[in-house]
């Protein structure tokens, strides 16, 4: 029953996010909001979890364990990038949810471009552009990984596996869009969480448990391959260029566009710090789970061939063939939620920027831009999965070279967006090409053996900085009544509501107190202090003017 039982339950688990797509696409047709950014009505498990299961993709399910079957206890400060994730959700997300309620914004290009008045378009097209280079690279990545899954769990041929992953997951993105991505990447995030946490602990147990694991792999690597800094117990200087380049590498958070645009989808602020604790525990499981994995299969399974292989191989040798079968498919997941949010982000800015926005000026008709990304959709998800019938470099390499891009691109704009007014669309657009342009060169031909991200990040917000002081920022009215809107706090040092959280409080104040959390509570009773303190004022105000 072994790989007929596993390729049952892909199957029927594949037919079920079909499913879904279709059963989504009936509210996300109703308009570009709903299809680009789920009407913004997505709870924070749903969010959050998307958000996780969207930034890990086939890196961490293929590359990560890969990395540290290679390499060792090392491996362990991929997990220090994780870090900028919640800094992003603490100290960015807010800020940018608020701005792009107010320029009604619901694409990254869109935000940019609104944000520093380019009516020359040249955002969209440098965004148009670096997505589709960068991004087609990304999904590619995750291609090959569905291959590698398929071609060692179930016995088909690599070039299999490529196509029929591939076809599956264009097919729910086009149909539901980013309902339908954020609905299959939450289950993929549970998933994904639950293989991190199972797989490790059962091959730990099969070796005899930590100490056994350590003397075994001590004795076939040498007990370098446990030191934490990289064959070193303590911290050299090439250590530390390399801790620095797993950091760099947490910066792609900072801007990557489909992770950029679920801080855009929040459907109020209030949400922000639930989703960063959500977070936080889905990183520390999947994280060093990946790393558990390649170790604790290095020390059953040594001398494989591909080190990116022992994921699958562990699945397929410690697990009965139905838990074997549901660890597939979270390892599907991870690619598949990566490869999901990757084409609807990529598909949305050639539809809705390049299509709606250049083309047609802003007056296409809703209907005809959700075609034209779903058209966008299949065309880049069979494109990219041409190239990975035929890969140029593994899976870790592929992602994190394309994640550089990507973050270098939209993170230093966003950043400063939100914090200097004074930033130009001079300097804005300087940045956004420098910061790719060191990625691809640092690359190729690197001056120095650090990862290419963080020296390009650098680069470009330098870039930004610089041009900045010598060029003249927006001064119309209309900006200025813009940024004082998004700037704009009340008495208690927090930022003004916006509809969306005028909404949300009206909601609360109706509701049956006994179904209220005490935070609830004491929200509304801030609110109801705050509002007739603000009227107390406003009553002596007119008696003293009359």
């Amino acid at each position: 029953m072994g790989g007929t039982g596993i390729l049952l339950i892909v199957i029927l688990y594949l037919v079920f996010l079909l499913g879904l797509g279709m059963w989504s696409a009936r509210l996300s047709s109703k308009g570009s909001s709903e299809y680009f950014l789920g009407g913004r009505n997505l709870g924070p498990w749903v969010l959050s979890m998307s958000e996780k299961a969207s930034e890990s993709s086939g890196f961490m399910t293929v590359g990560l364990p890969g990395e540290a079957y290679s390499t060792g206890m090392s491996a362990a400060w991929n997990a220090v990038s994780s870090v900028f994730s919640i800094f992003n959700w603490l100290f960015f997300a807010k800020r940018i949810r608020r701005l792009s309620e107010l320029q009604n914004s619901i694409t990254v290009p869109d935000f940019l471009s609104a944000r520093f008045k380019d009516d020359t378009h040249v955002m969209r097209w440098v965004s148009i552009v670096v997505m589709t280079v960068f991004m087609t690279v990304y999904v590619t990545a995750q291609f090959v990984a569905f291959g590698v899954l398929f071609e060692v769990v179930l016995g088909v041929s690599f070039s299999t596996g490529v196509i029929v992953g591939g076809i599956v997951t264009i097919i729910y993105t086009l149909m539901g869009g980013f309902l339908a991505v954020s609905l299959t990447d939450f289950i993929q995030g549970l998933l994904m969480a639950f293989a991190f946490f199972v797989l490790p602990i059962l091959g730990i147990i099969e070796i005899g448990g930590f100490t056994e694991m350590g003397y075994q792999l001590s004795d076939m690597m040498g007990e370098e391959f446990l030191a934490p800094f990289f064959g070193n117990s303590a911290l050299t200087v090439a250590g530390l260029i390399a801790i620095i380049s797993y950091l760099f590498i947490g910066i792609g958070f900072n801007g990557s566009p489909h992770v950029l645009v679920r801080y855009m989808a929040l459907r109020n602020t209030r949400d922000v710090k639930r989703i960063a604790l959500i977070g936080i525990v889905w990183m520390m499981i999947a994280y060093y789970g990946a790393v558990l994995i390649g170790m604790s299969g290095l020390a059953l399974f040594p001398g494989i061939d591909n080190p990116e292989h022992i994921f699958p191989t562990m699945t397929v040798e410690l697990l009965p063939w139905w838990l074997a079968g549901i660890i597939v498919s979270a390892a599907l997941s991870a690619m598949m939620s990566s490869i999901d949010s990757m084409l609807l982000i990529a598909s949305s800015t050639i539809a809705e920027d390049m299509w709606n926005k250049i083309f047609n000026k802003g007056e296409l008709r809703e209907d005809k831009t959700i075609l034209i990304s779903r058209v966008a959709t299949a065309v880049l998800g069979a494109f990219a999965i041409t190239i990975a019938l035929n890969p140029l470099d593994s899976v870790f390499w592929l992602a994190v070279f394309a994640w550089a891009g990507l973050a270098t691109c939209f993170g230093p704009p966003m950043i400063l967006s939100i914090f200097w007014k004074g930033v130009t669309k001079i300097g804005a657009i300087t940045g956004m090409i420098v910061g790719p342009v060191v990625t691809v060169v640092w690359y190729f031909w690197p001056p120095v053996d650090i990862y290419e991200g963080g020296p390009a990040f650098i680069a470009a917000l330098v870039a930004i900085v610089v041009v900045s002081l010598f060029t003249r920022p927006p001064e119309d009215d209309d900006f200025d009544q813009l940024w004082d809107d998004f700037t704009e706090k009340n008495e208690l040092g927090r930022f003004t509501f916006l509809p969306s959280d005028e909404h949300v409080i009206e909601n609360l104040k109706a509701s049956n107190l006994d179904n209220k959390t005490e935070k609830e509570i004491i929200m509304d009773l801030v609110d109801r202090e705050y509002k007739s303190a603000g009227t107390f004022r406003l009553t002596r105000s007119s008696e003293a003017n009359g």
